[in-house]
């Protein structure tokens, strides 16, 4: 999905909090380029690998995504072992919905920080438990930072335009790209990322200055 533009009250174009954290947070290059040496060292092509270790759980990324949107499922053709991966993903999936009591208020719904500068969208505005919460879904086989500071950047932004609906909480979603399980990650509060984004924010008008 492209990035949507963000624009502020003045009518100037502003930076998308994905756009703000992509290109200035490089904590997982080093990683990725010994991942796709290894690969190479073993004869695999790492572009061949990761469309390979993403499809199953790129799939049931879609359905949760069409869960909680109130859509139906994406068509898909898999194998009967791939489907049972995304069958049991689901049904995790299902018991922690019903477990948290899950409510939906929106979609896709567009966020600007005035005070901060920045643009967000929320997949899935939401409330646990009756109370306000930022619900996100990713494929991937471990918990980032930067999932972390994302939410938070969508917190601020909500609390920003929603002071009296304050967010109290954030859940992560992940599927796995390997073995395409579900999982669930929670954090009452996320200063530390946020207070990461606010650097990251300075270091991209910074950047343009030195250039």
């Amino acid at each position: 999905m492209a990035t949507q533009p963000y624009f502020n009250k003045a009518g100037k174009r502003i930076p998308g909090n994905t756009t703000i954290i992509g290109e200035n947070l490089g904590w997982k290059t080093r990683g990725l380029v010994h991942w796709a040496w290894d690969l190479g060292m073993q004869g695999k092509n790492y572009r061949e690998t990761q469309e390979e270790a993403a499809g199953t759980g790129t799939i049931i990324h879609a359905c949760i995504d069409a869960e909680l949107a109130g859509k139906p499922w994406p068509t898909f053709d898999v194998p009967p072992e791939e489907k049972a991966k995304i069958d049991q993903a689901m049904l995790g999936f299902y018991e922690w919905k019903d477990a948290s009591r899950l409510e939906i208020t929106g979609s896709e719904q567009p966020l600007i920080s005035e005070l901060y500068q920045y643009g967000t969208t929320l997949d899935h505005p939401a409330r646990i438990n009756g109370r306000r919460v930022i619900v996100e879904v990713k494929t991937a086989d471990d918990v980032y930072a930067d999932f972390w500071i994302q939410m938070a950047a969508q917190g601020k932004a909500w609390d920003e335009n929603f002071p009296d609906d304050l967010v109290t909480g954030f859940h992560l979603l992940r599927v796995g790209k390997k073995d395409a399980g579900f999982g669930h990650d929670y954090k009452p509060d996320l200063e530390k990322a946020w207070e990461a984004f606010v650097h990251l924010r300075a270091l991209h008008d910074l950047k343009k200055e030195l250039k």
